[in-house]
């Protein structure tokens, strides 16, 4: 087992539930006054835990592994803690401890402990308790007491007084079963000492927290998790592992202190709280390595006004520690070069919803791999999407319709009017305009303003925008272009019932098909006064090339 030293049995051959005290003389009774059916139930995991806490917290942490030690010998465990001493006194009133003016430095707080882990252990599990220590030994026991008239149960110690002190403390528990002594390995992984095999690499520590790697050790059976948060990683709080998260991390905060003494392991929104705790006390090497570590929470936003769950704050946090030094944000920005922040775009504000599918789409056919980040970035000198878009061209330059281009237009509008009358919400169609910017990735774009009443057309579909124009790519004015042309204007056109993605968007294209495939022939007389306008322009320009004298007959 781990975090401690097993001590061969063999040498301790005492029968099964024998004591492990050398009693001499009379015994003295010491009641309580703690009632044993005192409603307070605690899991045997619990129980053991804090009977090895009291040990924890009499060595520490620094010589846990050498101090420490505990062994088998039959059905008991015995516990024992090298040049440890104290006086039991400690071990009768509730609320006495000897923690209470040492904040920070042990994993006990209450004075409650030991009290409690025997009454359930005697009750509950009917185990014998021993405990020994400098010149007394003790076993926990049952006496009767009178309450008003009525006779009650209640625990107590039986104290007797050695001749000889012991240089150790000593408690025995038993009988304990297999399953008992697999519990036992989960209880003293529990507790923080750095030789705990569940602690890989030492990441960073100081007197308040401390950062390790999780080693490839899987947590025993029993092990303390977050209920909703099952991950490899741990959060010891206070010395004790009392949460988990989804990564290879283990997070201490020594500090950590709770007023509930039922609590026995943290929510997930606790857990986010401690580990943020923790990276704001971190320099910037140590921010920097962490949130490498927590690279897949770069572009990570809460999810609604109050994510408790959100871990939005701790790649802020530690990009705000990198940013305090210099040559940390240089070398992050020279390992990662092509990071392109994109904060959060308000879900009414259509201008910058506009503005950021354009540049996502300028994005996923850009020559350089860019990868989006939190807000907080910014701290460390990176450019938003959109900047980046803008430099290179990427969002869509308009301008009004030229030459021919205005007959062109015109034949969209004018197919569009008789073939879907009414259908987007006006007679008057929005004004055509052309997109000249030759790395813009759309094809076509259409500015939607939000109408103040929602209102159905003729076939019942909702028209929520109104269109102030709709822009198309100058090559698509171009003789042989007419079907390319016209699906994309009425593709724009459409989104007066909603985004690319919405169901109504999508119901409206339904329709529109549905009447295109029953205009067949009118398109094809659109499409062939389309390319006619060409066929014109091409004889004007043969006729532009005869010499003048060729025009007159002979």
């Amino acid at each position: 087992m781990d975090g401690s030293q097993s001590r061969s049995a063999a040498a301790h051959s005492a029968d099964p539930g024998t004591s492990v005290l050398r009693r001499s003389g009379e015994s003295q009774p010491i009641p309580l006054n703690l009632i044993l059916d005192y409603p307070v139930f605690w899991s045997k995991y619990k129980v053991l835990r804090d009977f090895v806490q009291n040990f924890y917290d009499a060595v520490g942490h620094q010589t846990w592994a050498s101090q420490f030690h505990w062994e088998i010998c039959g059905d008991a465990l015995r516990l024992f803690a090298a040049d440890v001493g104290f006086s039991y006194d400690w071990l009768i009133h509730i609320g006495a401890s000897t923690k209470r003016d040492s904040e920070g430095q042990y994993a006990g707080y209450f004075g409650e402990g030991f009290k409690i882990a025997s009454l359930c252990a005697i009750r509950d599990y009917h185990w014998r308790v021993e405990l020994a220590s400098r010149d007394w030994e003790l076993e926990v026991t049952t006496s009767r007491v009178s309450l008003d008239g009525r006779s009650s149960a209640t625990l107590s110690y039986l104290v007797w007084k050695r001749a000889i002190p012991r240089s150790d403390t000593v408690l025995s528990l038993s009988p304990i079963s297999p399953g008992d002594r697999g519990l036992l390995e989960a209880v003293l992984m529990s507790f923080y000492f750095e030789d705990n095999s569940l602690f890989g690499e030492k990441i960073w520590s100081s007197d308040e927290a401390a950062i390790f790697r999780r080693s490839n050790r899987r947590k025993p059976n029993g092990y303390p998790v977050t209920w909703d948060d099952h991950g490899d990683g741990i959060v010891f709080a206070g010395y004790q592992a009392l949460g988990s998260f989804g990564f290879p991390l283990v997070i201490c905060l020594h500090t950590h202190r709770t007023q509930d003494r039922e609590r026995n392991t943290l929510y997930r929104m606790d857990v986010i709280k401690l580990v943020r705790r923790v990276v704001e006390l971190v320099p910037p090497g140590t921010a920097s390595r962490l949130l490498e570590m927590l690279s897949t929470l770069w572009y990570r936003y809460p999810r609604k006004r109050y994510d408790f769950d959100s871990w939005y704050d701790i790649i802020k946090t530690l990009v705000s520690r990198v940013a305090r030094c210099p040559e940390q944000t240089r070398l992050f920005n020279k390992k990662y070069p092509n990071l392109l922040v994109a904060s959060q775009v308000r879900r009414r504000d259509i201008v910058s919803r506009n503005k950021r599918c354009q540049a996502l789409a300028w994005k996923r056919q850009a020559p350089a791999r860019f990868r989006l980040v939190q807000d907080s970035f910014q701290k460390l000198g990176y450019p938003t999407l959109e900047e980046v878009c803008e430099k290179n061209n990427g969002f869509p330059v308009l301008r009004e319709l030229q030459g021919r281009e205005v007959e062109l237009a015109g034949l969209l509008m004018e197919a569009a009017n008789e073939l879907f009358p009414g259908f987007f919400g006006s007679a008057c169609l929005p004004p055509c305009r052309i997109i000249q910017s030759k790395t813009s990735v759309w094809k076509g774009m259409a500015e939607c303003v939000p109408v103040d009443r929602p209102r159905d057309n003729p076939q019942g579909a909702q028209i929520r925008y109104r269109l102030p124009y709709v822009a198309l790519k100058a090559y698509l004015f171009a003789p042989g272009m007419w079907s390319e042309s016209f699906s994309t204007y009425l593709h724009e056109l459409s989104h007066v019932f909603g985004g690319d993605h919405s169901a109504n968007f999508s119901h409206a294209l339904t329709n529109l098909l549905d009447v295109v495939l029953r205009g067949v022939q009118v398109l094809v007389g659109y499409e062939k006064r389309w390319d006619a306008l060409f066929i014109d322009d091409t004889a004007a320009n043969a006729d532009a090339a005869i010499p003048q004298s060729a025009h007159h007959s002979p």
